[in-house]
């Protein structure tokens, strides 16, 4: 993403402090006060809203910057009653190593292993260069973020659900604004505010509050649309620590931490069809998409119950096609009749997605396209008719 910046250190904003007018720092002070914080130890809370559904996270995080490893417990969860179960409820955890994320859910006694092959998701210099590039006015270049950062991993889709899934939101240039400081629990801030110059942009605002000792956002908030639907993230780090001392093997899971009863899945990411097709016995079809669309991702989920995913993403708009193949024969009956070669699939539409499904000896099919009005119906059944032929 490329990002039009601009400075406007005058602005008036609500609840600034008597400091409003403080320079940023320079370049090269912004870059050495980042690269003085190694570890952080917070309580987060992070205010999750879909849809106007709203989810409210409380957790103990201690983190290493810079290297996406961390520890994070969940303190409690209040949801309202229209909202998703938590991927994490009360009293469990998250722990990631920088290669692998582990999670442990209490309410499902669960353990999930979830295991990437990407680059470094670090968000190393990414502070201090929207710092330096408000300061100066000129345009800097960050890679897409996930849009409202969440306390809780996002694990590859184990399943195909109809449920729509966030997503990063769509790439474009944006505008930064300094809005002077403001005091955060209890740190003083720079407030930065980003908005998109294109509506066609998923993203319609962000705020960052980054400490100025540090510039470590002790404050998010992030407002994105995405498949439709509406979301708003907000992440407000309190009782911060910065660089405390953890003790060895706070970044990896003790033994102790699991009970015994705790069923283990193993959630792989892979970055081609071909390498998922190599890594799992599961026939993994080679779908043809519409023009304007491309490979996204691929997974797999070991258990409970096994399923390959394949992902699609249009280059341009938020529209997604899913090729999603579980290891055990469920019962498709509702829908309207779809007749694929010698096979007798239903569609259905529910939440936002559309999607075809059918089952053979063991195994079940399901192709899906979201949103599901920006999905042609033709289109979606020559995807789920290639994804026949080729299994």
């Amino acid at each position: 993403m490329t990002l039009a910046l601009v400075a406007a250190s005058g602005c008036s904003t609500i609840g600034i402090t008597a400091s409003e007018t403080a320079e940023l720092p320079s370049e090269t002070e912004a870059a050495d006060r980042y690269a003085s914080l190694e570890t952080v130890n917070a309580t987060v809370t992070t205010v999750q809203t879909r849809n106007n559904e709203t989810t409210v996270t409380v957790t103990q995080k201690q983190e290493r910057v810079g290297s996406f490893a961390y520890f994070e417990r969940v303190l409690s969860v209040n949801r309202s009653a229209g909202a998703r179960q938590p991927l994490v409820s009360e009293g469990g955890f998250v722990v990631a190593n920088g290669s692998e994320l582990v999670f442990y859910d209490p309410a499902s006694d669960e353990l999930q292993r979830v295991s990437f092959q990407t680059e470094n998701s670090s968000t190393e210099a990414r502070y201090p260069a929207l710092v330096s590039a408000a300061k100066n006015n000129r345009p800097v270049s960050q890679p897409t973020p996930t849009p409202g950062i969440s306390p809780l991993p996002a694990v590859p889709p184990e399943e195909e659900s109809n449920q729509n899934d966030s997503a990063a939101y769509r790439d474009g240039n944006v505008t930064v604004v300094y809005n002077g400081t403001e005091t955060v629990a209890g740190q003083e801030t720079y407030r930065l505010e980003l908005a998109p110059t294109s509506q066609s942009m998923s993203l319609q605002s962000q705020t960052l509050w980054l400490d100025t000792d540090y510039l470590f956002p002790v404050k998010r908030h992030t407002a994105f649309v995405a498949t439709g639907d509406s979301y708003e993230y907000t992440t407000t780090y309190r009782n911060v620590t910065f660089n405390p001392t953890f003790e060895p093997g706070t970044f990896q899971l003790e033994p102790d931490e699991v009970p015994d009863s705790a069923q283990q899945i193993q959630l792989n990411s892979y970055e081609s069809r071909a390498t998922l097709a190599t890594a799992v016995s599961l026939p993994v079809p080679d779908p043809t998409v519409p023009a304007g669309f491309e490979f996204a991702g691929a997974s797999h989920r070991s258990v409970d119950p096994e399923v390959a995913t394949l992902r699609y993403e249009a280059t341009d708009g938020d529209a997604r096609y899913r090729v999603a193949v579980f290891n055990e024969t469920q019962n498709v009956t509702t829908g309207t009749l779809v007749q694929l070669g010698e096979y007798e699939a239903r569609q259905s539409r529910a939440n936002g997605t559309v999607s075809i499904a059918w089952s053979t000896d063991r195994t079940t099919y399901y192709v899906s396209g979201s949103p599901a009005d920006g999905i042609d119906n033709s289109t979606l059944r020559r995807v789920a008719r290639s994804v026949a032929e080729t299994t």
